[in-house]
This record gives structure tokens, C-alpha cells and sequence, in this order.
């Protein structure tokens, strides 16, 4: 089996105009580029497999090392794919906080930047471990006394937070105390 050679073909020639050879080359618009045909010596062979392309406009030699191409199907014909949703896209919520809550989230995680192993926490995870603690907890959760939060600016409007907060550690107490005996 013979293996292809690499490199140009044997009968590969460069023909270069004359009028680069003798001076520098000029280099100007590719409008007014003289149109050079590469003179055929006549010991070059003709090749059998070389594909003669017609131009519209000027005449212009191709190359006899040229090699055919395969033809390719048009993009136009090859269907779109459209990348694929990952399933693992995790829905997001906002959480609106007042200057004070903010504050004291952003105590919070210094906190736990300060006595933790873990120096680089996100309000993120800190806020899923409390939704976890409450979750847990959730059967213990007694939210029969709190009043409705009424107009903004009224004292069950402010005070809601807070029996919120109270049902909450009473339910996580409770579950702790529950879960320990």
C-alpha cells in the first residue's frame, strides 16, 4: 500500500509576475491587480481529477494543485438545534428586606464568617438553613395568636414581624425539646 506523500504535489509551479521579481512589491486596490494567468510549462501534466470553476467576470486560472472538493450540503437545508433547557435551573425568589433586616443579615454572616470552619457564607445558604429549622419544625409552628398585620404604619402592622419571630423560636424549641427526649 502506498502512503500518500505530504507536501506539494511533484508538478506543483509558483508563477510570480516579472515585475515582482526585478523591484519591491507594489502593493495597491485589489481593483487595479493585473489579472496574471501562470504560464504552463509544457512538461507540466495535465490533471485528470482538477475541477475547472467558472468565473463570472474576469478569466482566471485555477491552480492544477488544486484538489476537487466534496460538495457540502447548504446550511440552509441542515435543521437548527436549539440548546436544551437544563433541567437543573433553580427557581429564584426575592426576598425585600428593610435597612434593619439587611444589617442584621449582613451581622449574621459575619458571624458565621468569624466562628465558622466555612469563611465565605452566602445570605443564600444562610437564609436556607432557617426555611430548614422552620421546616423541621413546622408541626410545632402555633400561628393562632398572631393579629392580622392591618395598615402599614399601625402597631399590628409593625408588631407582625415580631409574633412571627415568637411563633418561630416557640416551634423550633419545641421541636428540639421533643426531638432530644
Amino acid at each position: 500500500m502506498d502512503k500518500k506523500r505530504r507536501g506539494l504535489p511533484p508538478a506543483f509551479e509558483l508563477d510570480v509576475a516579472r515585475s515582482a521579481i526585478r523591484r519591491p512589491v507594489q502593493l495597491g486596490d485589489y481593483l487595479e491587480e493585473e489579472a496574471i494567468t501562470p504560464v504552463r510549462s509544457a512538461s507540466t501534466p495535465v490533471l485528470d481529477n482538477v475541477v475547472q470553476i467558472p468565473h463570472q467576470g474576469r478569466d482566471e486560472a485555477v491552480s492544477p494543485s488544486i484538489a476537487p472538493q466534496q460538495v457540502r450540503p447548504r446550511a440552509a437545508c441542515l435543521p437548527v438545534l436549539k440548546p436544551a433547557k437544563l433541567p437543573t435551573t433553580v427557581p429564584r425568589k426575592q426576598v425585600n428586606m428593610a435597612p434593619e433586616t439587611l444589617r442584621m443579615v449582613e451581622e449574621l454572616l459575619d458571624y458565621i464568617r468569624t466562628y465558622s470552619v466555612q469563611k465565605d457564607p452566602k445570605a443564600s445558604e444562610l437564609f436556607h438553613g432557617l426555611v430548614l429549622a422552620l421546616y423541621e419544625a413546622r408541626e410545632y409552628l402555633d400561628l393562632s395568636n398572631i393579629q392580622p398585620r392591618g395598615r402599614w404604619g399601625t402597631p399590628t402592622a409593625a408588631s407582625f414581624p415580631i409574633a412571627i419571630k415568637n411563633a418561630i423560636q416557640a416551634a423550633i424549641a419545641e421541636w428540639h425539646r421533643v426531638k432530644r427526649h
